[in-house]
């Protein structure tokens, strides 16, 4: 049997706050206990990180490296040298440009096209990672009652000629179907923070306020309630020792679940407390609100500023560990910046577009902004770590997290699709050991996404082009 956060709320109301972390941990809420079906993050940056700079001897040596970010969270991350986008080269229908063979073999390491020979407008028939593992997540029946398949956010996530580049700011891409336009197979990210707010705590607002015993309205309406909340103690109690019976729970899972008699004794108490302060004429004096934050603010769309991304960036991570601590989805994939980044960070001495950076083959600037996004990976792991799955594991522990990104160049001429930094974070739920440097040796990234795919419950020792696959990497 296993019980959804849905079920807590109709079974115990309001106490499903604290029921539901115990639950997780012994797993009984859908899901389990996220083994075989992790939380999935794909963490796109734009370009790679300057290879020859992002290769400490160490993890324990990241200082002077534009992932020095990462330092506080090395023993949860693999740092990957050596690792190939496209077998090293564009694999496509003969049109040789890395930016969207960068993007497009990170997040499908699939083929892709272009439309009139032109660079900036690469489009997939195929499925991204994070879509597959949404798909596959969805057919469980553990799993299918979650309020999102998927969320697809971004901030920024555009390139610096995006104009004639609209699939630039995709990384997210269900298979092609008939009849679908060019780019009627992505997804689009939604950008304005406000936005996912809404999307997000609709639902949180409904879990909680209709599926608790939470009193409104007049008086008598609250009296109703709280007569209505304290008639149903002795009876959840009664349930508590019923459910015990019923899921066999071992002496530790019981001793848990006895602990909440306790806090039932003490709704009992505050129950009654309640009913006398309301008397036969006094309003009501208390009432349980539904959690909430202050509604969300900021748009990426059209932005290049750091300056003016950051506070988006830092407040799109806040909503993704709102989603993941609701447990309204396991699939995130969250846009920084587009392929062919146009982004600069003037209070750091960055002015000129990230792209032009790579071209001038200017070092000191180009890790700059790597350092600015290893800092905001390092905030979503920070975030993850703090939200509690029961068990003694965080979230972080229960997720799989790719930082992605696309190609590099130090020339006015040409991309390297060759030696990309990626970085992997998160145990996978148990699947994954991290704290460590693992050297690809120019295996493709795709041995990466079959990797996370396994974790995920996918069988198959193949993802993308089977022929640049030779099998988890990890």
């Amino acid at each position: 049997m296993k019980l959804t956060r849905r079920d807590l709320f109709k079974r115990f109301g309001v106490l499903a706050f604290a029921l539901t972390p115990i639950a997780r941990a012994m797993g009984y809420v859908a899901g389990g206990t996220f083994e075989g079906a992790p939380r999935f993050v794909m963490f796109f940056k734009g370009g790679a990180f300057h290879p020859a700079s992002t290769n400490p001897a160490s993890l324990s040596a990241l200082a002077g490296t534009p992932i020095a970010p990462l330092q506080p969270h090395a023993s949860d991350v693999i740092l990957f040298k050596g690792m190939n986008i496209h077998g090293g080269s564009p694999k496509s229908n003969g049109y040789q440009e890395e930016h969207g063979a960068g993007l497009l073999g990170c997040v499908t390491g699939n083929s892709y096209k272009y439309s009139s020979n032109d660079s900036y407008y690469a489009y997939t028939d195929h499925a991204s990672i994070d879509q597959v593992i949404a798909d596959s997540y969805r057919a469980r029946p553990m799993l299918s009652s979650l309020p999102f398949a998927s969320l697809c956010i971004g901030a920024g996530a555009h390139s610096d000629a995006d104009n004639v580049g609209l699939g630039q700011r995709y990384i997210s891409f269900r298979a092609r179907r008939a009849g679908d336009t060019q780019y009627g197979n992505a997804i689009e990210p939604i950008q304005d923070a406000g936005q996912v707010y809404d999307t997000l705590m609709a639902r949180v607002t409904t879990l909680c306020s209709t599926m608790s015993n939470q009193p409104s309205g007049d008086r008598e309406r609250l009296r109703a309630a709280l007569l209505h909340q304290k008639s149903l103690i002795d009876f959840r109690l009664g349930d508590i020792a019923g459910a015990k019976r019923a899921l066999g729970m071992d002496s530790e899972h019981a001793r848990k679940l006895d602990g909440l008699v306790d806090g039932w004794r003490q709704v009992e108490s505050a129950t009654n407390a309640q009913l006398q302060a309301i008397g036969p004429t006094s309003p009501p004096t208390m009432g349980m609100a539904c959690p909430t934050t202050a509604r969300a603010t900021g748009n990426g769309a059209n932005r290049s500023n750091l300056d003016q991304l950051s506070p988006v960036h830092d407040t799109m991570i806040g909503l993704i560990r709102l989603a993941f601590e609701w447990d309204l989805t396991r699939v995130v994939a969250f846009t920084l910046s587009g392929a062919s980044s146009g982004q600069s960070c003037p209070s750091r001495g960055v002015s000129q577009a990230h792209h032009s950076l790579e071209h001038s083959n200017n070092v000191a600037a180009l890790n700059t902004m790597g350092t600015y996004y290893s800092e905001k990976f390092a905030r979503l792991l920070t975030e993850l770590k703090a939200i509690d799955d029961g068990g003694g594991r965080s979230a972080l522990y229960n997720s799989a997290v790719v930082l992605g990104m696309e190609c590099w160049s130090n020339s006015s001429s040409g991309h390297f699709l060759t030696n990309i930094p990626f970085v992997l974070a998160g145990q996978g739920a148990g699947r994954f050991s991290t704290g460590r440097i693992v050297q690809a040796g120019g295996r493709n990234n795709n041995d990466l996404l079959v990797s996370v795919q396994n974790a995920c419950g996918i069988s198959s020792s193949t993802f993308g082009l089977a022929s640049l696959c030779q099998g988890p990497i990890v």
